[in-house]
């Protein structure tokens, strides 16, 4: 995997909204509206991952649209819409990749917090932060 302009958009871009799902516990849809039309020129531009990979990378997106439909938002809705921007970015295997180390130190925190009696098990914490750090993670393995 190359780390074009592309990783490094999306990377950006989730980490600026870390910040609103930290604060607010949402994030808006204008931002990912925004975010997701940013795909699409740098897209045509870099065509380093193929057409198929962007669209099975939005129906992971999907899958998590329903996931969070038949848990009553377990998974937030601009989580889900984030993981598919995510794989209309990256494609479907850098995707998984970033989703699984996110949710490794999403599963890390978690047990800290529960641990440590700041949440219960009922509690919501802000996935982004933890998706930025799966990006971020990404990267540092692809560049050493």
């Amino acid at each position: 995997m190359r780390l074009g302009v592309m990783f490094w958009y999306i990377t950006g871009m989730t980490i600026w909204g870390s910040v609103s799902d930290i604060r607010k516990k949402t994030v808006s849809l204008l931002f990912l509206l925004l975010t997701g039309a940013g795909v699409i020129p740098i897209a045509v531009w870099e065509r380093n991952i193929p057409f198929a990979a962007r669209l099975c990378g939005i129906a992971l997106g999907g899958v998590f649209f329903l996931i969070g439909f038949l848990t009553k938002e377990a998974v937030g809705k601009g989580d889900a819409a984030m993981i598919g921007i995510c794989g209309a970015a990256l494609g479907l295997s850098a995707t998984v990749m970033v989703l699984c180390i996110g949710l490794v130190f999403a599963s890390i925190v978690s047990l800290l917090l529960l641990c440590l009696g700041k949440a219960g098990r009922k509690s919501r914490i802000p996935f982004f932060p933890f998706l930025a750090m799966g990006e971020l993670t990404t990267a540092l393995f692809v560049l050493l």
